[in-house]
């Protein structure tokens, strides 16, 4: 009896689960600039804009690591950033769909910041969340801010450099 509603069960979560994938995945392709933007949240909102070496234009922070976590308000601004850096990846999809002449190098480097973004707020958060200490999440926290920063640097050239159209809107966004 149990074999066969686990045999029932997991084939339908399966699908159900593609299904939503599918639906998801048709709506991000059919998304416009707007709509991509207006999920974006702000780096003023988490303060990343003062902990940053002109954070659309440079990689690098400028504080130290211990103090990152209040900085950008601890968890709230690493989901911020963890939220930022799919919304960021559909914006360079966005462009390299409509732009000119986009080396896939760059989108590939901006996979890889979105990548490493995601990984360190995730592990920033469950260290923080075991140890409810921001010492133990600072580390992590630095990497993802550190992560954020080469992927607003590497995003900016893009828009600068292959999808001029899109830049001043980009910028009004950020």
């Amino acid at each position: 009896m149990v074999l066969a509603i686990i045999s029932v069960l997991i084939p339908a979560i399966l699908i159900a689960y593609g299904t939503y994938w599918r639906r998801s995945q048709s709506r991000r392709r059919n998304a416009d600039w707007d709509s991509i933007v207006g999920r974006l949240r702000s780096n003023n909102e988490f303060n990343f804009d003062q902990i940053a070496e002109r954070y659309l234009y440079s990689e690098g922070l400028k504080v130290p690591a211990s103090d990152i976590w209040n900085r950008i308000d601890g968890a709230n601004g690493l989901w911020a950033m963890f939220t930022n850096a799919g919304v960021l990846m559909e914006l360079a999809d966005y462009a390299a769909e409509h732009g000119e002449n986009i080396p896939e190098q760059l989108i590939e480097e901006l996979r890889s910041d979105a990548m490493h973004i995601r990984m360190a707020v995730m592990v920033a958060l469950v260290r923080y969340g075991f140890s409810r200490s921001g010492v133990a999440a600072s580390v992590n926290a630095h990497r993802a801010a550190t992560a954020y920063s080469a992927m607003l640097a590497h995003i900016t050239t893009l828009f600068q450099e292959h999808s001029t159209l899109y830049f001043p809107r980009f910028l009004e966004s950020m």
